[in-house]
């Protein structure tokens, strides 16, 4: 599906596909080290090939995956990714999101952000939530202005727990 960012960019939303490994992880090394610090908690430069594997090749029974892509110069390049991720015996969901630099603050993060609230909900998950890094501003204030409640992470200083109950929305 197509969608319009803020600054009246069109971009393609879709789930992503065992192919896209080269173009996922061509994303990943494009990004920020404090977004790939963000999205990964660490500074990789590049995704470890089980990683990349695991990325790509989600079951679609266990959630959902998807991708962004822009056609700069004729070919696409995936700009972000977001995933949410089952636990059907705890009725939970964990989702991960992450933009490119230069598309951040355009409106692409809340509507990736939106579609994996609403399929946690269509799936009925009890309780969608996310791990964010405490230093993540933008993140943190998107997830509250989505509903998300956001509270310390009592295992860990460093991050803090975005949570809805998505099927009550």
């Amino acid at each position: 599906m197509s969608t319009l960012l803020t600054d009246g960019s069109k971009v393609k939303i879709r789930s992503i596909h065992s192919n896209d490994a080269s173009m996922l992880q061509a994303f990943v090394r494009r990004l920020s080290l404090q977004s790939r610090r963000f999205r990964f908690f660490s500074g990789i430069v590049e995704l470890p090939t089980q990683l990349l594997e695991r990325l790509v090749d989600l079951d679609r029974r266990r959630g959902l995956a998807l991708v962004a892509l822009k056609e700069p110069s004729g070919s696409a390049v995936i700009i972000a990714e977001a995933r949410c991720v089952l636990d059907p015996a705890e009725g939970h969901a964990e989702f991960a999101l992450a933009v490119a630099d230069e598309f951040q603050r355009r409106g692409l993060g809340e509507r990736l952000l939106k579609t994996l609230v609403t399929y946690a909900s269509h799936r009925g998950v009890r309780r969608l939530f996310g791990e964010i890094m405490a230093d993540n501003h933008g993140m943190l204030a998107l997830a509250r202005r989505l509903g998300f409640q956001v509270q310390s992470n009592a295992l860990d200083r460093k991050t803090m727990i975005a949570s809805i109950a998505p099927s009550q929305r």
